[in-house]
């Protein structure tokens, strides 16, 4: 007997429900985003104050410049965007985790609150960690070492500086996440402890190399973000441990 060939539709439509649900979770995290900036756009005044204080703090009396009609509109913008994308971080990582909780059971749906707290609280601790003790740092010795050893005195523009900010900030927001992602990754049996115990020296390297990229090209931004990527390494090795599921180590020992 001939087998029945199933309707086209019957496989198309799960994968079309995922698209058309992923863009519908996209749309509503860029909507989300795009208040947040306007909002804050308002008031970008006072959001600009507080990216210059890293400056102000080691050089009081360093002023920026605008090179161009436009940078300062830009510039404005470029910190409203961010400062905008930090507000909605909590209903964009709820965004992200309706749209994978259809694939999960009903025990793993329940991390969804503590999913969207730590990665809200992990981005927020990256950002102030980069502000407070990387920022004012990073700043005094690159613009010392270019007045001792290179006889250059600083002119900085405002674009440039809100740009360094910025790529600061979001680098070491997006590091801090490492932990809650393979922690949550382990949880959901995803990845081992094992696994990430071997590939730790592999991941220093990874390390360094991520931070070369991801931070400005200076040794001390570098050297900022790559240990706390190899400590939340070893962290999230402990964690995985801890959160690996039984029922998942029962069925290795048992092969």
């Amino acid at each position: 007997m001939s087998q029945k060939v199933k309707n086209p539709e019957e496989f198309e439509a799960p994968i079309t429900e995922h698209l058309a649900e992923l863009r519908i979770r996209l749309f509503r995290s860029l909507v989300a985003v795009i208040i947040a900036t306007l909002v804050v756009f308002v008031k970008v005044d006072i959001f600009f104050e507080l990216f210059k204080e890293p400056l102000r703090k080691v050089f009081p009396d360093l002023k920026l410049v605008a090179l161009t009609p436009t940078e300062s509109f830009f510039t404005a913008f470029k910190i409203a965007l961010l400062v905008g994308f930090v507000v909605a971080s909590p209903f964009v990582f709820y965004q992200i985790w309706k749209f994978i909780e259809p694939a999960l059971y009903e025990e793993e749906k329940k991390l969804v609150v503590p999913f969207v707290f730590f990665t809200t609280v992990f981005f927020i601790s990256g950002a102030l960690f980069a502000y407070f003790g990387v920022l004012p740092l990073a700043i005094k010795f690159l613009l010392t070492f270019g007045y001792t050893q290179l006889d250059v005195e600083a002119m900085i523009s405002v674009s440039s500086y809100i740009s360094f900010v910025v790529r600061l900030i979001l680098a070491f927001g997006i590091t801090f996440e490492l932990p809650v992602i393979l922690s949550l990754l382990a949880r959901l049996g995803l990845v081992t402890p094992e696994a990430l115990s071997k590939f730790r020296p592999y991941f220093v390297v990874a390390a360094f190399t991520l931070a070369a990229l991801l931070t400005p090209p200076d040794v001390v931004s570098q050297v900022f973000l790559a240990m706390p990527l190899i400590v939340f390494y070893e962290i999230s090795i402990i964690m995985a441990k801890i959160l690996y599921p039984r029922s998942e180590r029962s069925k290795e020992n048992q092969v």
